[in-house]
């Protein structure tokens, strides 16, 4: 009886560290049931790669990192050992890369197959050698990205101090008052602009009604030119009647004759200015002005005298032989 239990008892002790141990090895990524192979590969630096990382391909996992070790003498040269289902048959050109499997910089293996490959390519068998890769990490990548901004960043910086000189320069004690002045004058452009808006919108607003009644009057102009449209054509017409009769007309010769016309009027005009003939005689004989001149003063004094003495030129019998009659009485 004790000896059966001792057996059931060490039964359990096996069967239980039996799955201990599987449980362990599960957790670290081994599965003891399944036959795997041992692949090598060998990296310069393996970026903070861990044992038991785990290794991918197309994102599933198909097995881990079981080891890593140095395998030169001036420690330059890494071997990772990859334990991987044997279900898995990898080509002569596969590619064990490094690379970050989150955001935390987790390092694991991701196996890069060949874009093509066929039941005839040679594959590697176990124990074989892998070719190597190494992602970027993501500090890389940063470090690549933010490079060009970096000299973008400092071109703009000398830039800016570079005009910061310049603005140093101008805005001195000398051109700082006449900077000022500047300004003030500006001011004053943009209040007088701003009058100049208030104003117009005033009277753009008071003459509404006359503006309307301008629209209106342009308006009635236009339907009225666009009603007489035959009107004015007939017009027009007319007007290039006359112009083709003006340009029919013999103007030249009507000139000619104009001009002769003239010849002669200057020549009557000189004639009497030299006082060759009789207007000219009478025009220019001063004896004659002044005999006319002295009849008509002396005329102008007669009829003055018989203005002031009728009696002595003219004799009414009856008004006299009456106003005797009237004094003997």
């Amino acid at each position: 009886m004790d000896k059966e239990k001792s057996i059931k008892i060490g039964l359990i002790v096996i069967i239980v560290a039996g799955v201990l141990v599987w449980g362990i090895n599960f957790c670290k990524g081994k599965n003891l049931f399944s036959k795997e192979n041992l692949y090598y590969t060998t990296y310069t630096q393996v970026e903070g790669l861990q044992k038991n990382a785990a290794v991918l391909l197309r994102g599933y996992k198909i097995g881990h990192v079981k080891d890593i070790y140095f395998t030169s003498s001036q420690y330059d040269q890494l071997t990772v050992e990859l334990s991987i289902s044997s279900d898995i048959r990898l080509p002569k050109t596969t590619i064990a890369k490094i690379f970050s499997s989150d955001l935390l910089g987790s390092k694991a293996i991701d196996i890069i197959l060949p874009a093509s490959f066929s039941e005839n390519d040679e594959y590697i068998a176990n124990f074989g050698t892998l070719n190597s890769e190494i992602e970027a990490s993501i500090t890389d990548q940063v470090r690549i990205e933010v490079a060009p901004l970096k000299r973008q960043a400092e071109k703009l910086l000398e830039s800016a101090a570079v005009a910061i000189d310049q603005i140093k320069y101008v805005v001195n004690e000398s051109n700082g008052e006449e900077l000022r002045r500047c300004f003030v004058k500006l001011q004053d452009a943009i209040d007088a602009i701003h009058h100049s808006g208030v104003t117009l919108d005033t009277i753009l607003t008071n003459g509404d009604q006359n503006i309307q009644g301008i629209l209106t009057n342009v308006n009635g102009i236009s339907k009225n030119i666009n009603e007489h449209s035959d009107d004015i054509g007939a017009i027009l017409a007319n007007f290039s009647n006359m112009s083709d009769s003006i340009s029919k007309a013999n103007i030249t010769e009507t000139l000619t004759k104009t001009e002769a016309a003239v010849t002669e009027l200057n020549q009557v005009l000189q004639q009497i200015n030299s006082g060759q003939s009789s207007l000219g005689a009478l025009i220019n004989d001063k004896s004659l002005y002044n005999n006319l001149d002295n009849a008509s003063n002396q005329l102008n004094s007669l009829l003055i005298d018989v203005q002031k003495n009728p009696k002595r030129y003219v004799s009414f019998p009856i008004f006299s032989s009456s106003k005797e009659k009237k004094e003997k009485k």
